[in-house]
């Protein structure tokens, strides 16, 4: 019985971390109201433009992809936590490349491309909501 309890353990475990990441519902919010929301707590920087969209810039693509944990936030609180972190990931690539702007970015979620420039695409699961972006970083 000794033995079996370290295995039973392992199950329980492989299962709730499988059900966090578990696909869930795809929303789409408005960019706008997600940087205005960020920007108000000071976290994203204001100096480094960014532009959304196609508009066929040449560069390297750079991807963040950032979660956060649902607990008692709603779907666009969550999403746009997750979204500003990860546009704050990409302006400190471009911090790091010693350049002003990130420029093409858009939403990519399961190897689908969403180009918007007015909304973003999110995804939220039982455990975590997800948003993924890519840009080029000029």
């Amino acid at each position: 019985m000794k033995k079996l309890y370290p295995l039973w353990v392992l199950m329980l475990i492989i299962f709730l971390s499988s059900n966090g990441y578990a696909r869930g519902k795809t929303y789409t919010f408005s960019i706008k109201s997600a940087l205005k929301d960020s920007r108000s707590n000071g976290r994203i920087d204001r100096h480094i433009r960014l532009s959304f969209g196609d508009r066929k810039h040449r560069g390297k693509i750079w991807t963040a992809t950032r979660r956060t944990m649902n607990g008692s936030k709603s779907t666009s609180e969550a999403c746009n936590r997750a979204f500003a972190s990860a546009i704050i990931a990409l302006q400190k690539r471009a911090r790091k490349e010693r350049k002003r702007s990130v420029v093409d970015i858009y939403s990519y979620r399961f190897k689908r491309k969403y180009s918007s420039s007015s909304r973003f695409v999110c995804e939220r699961g039982r455990v975590f909501t997800a948003v993924t972006l890519r840009g080029r970083v000029r």
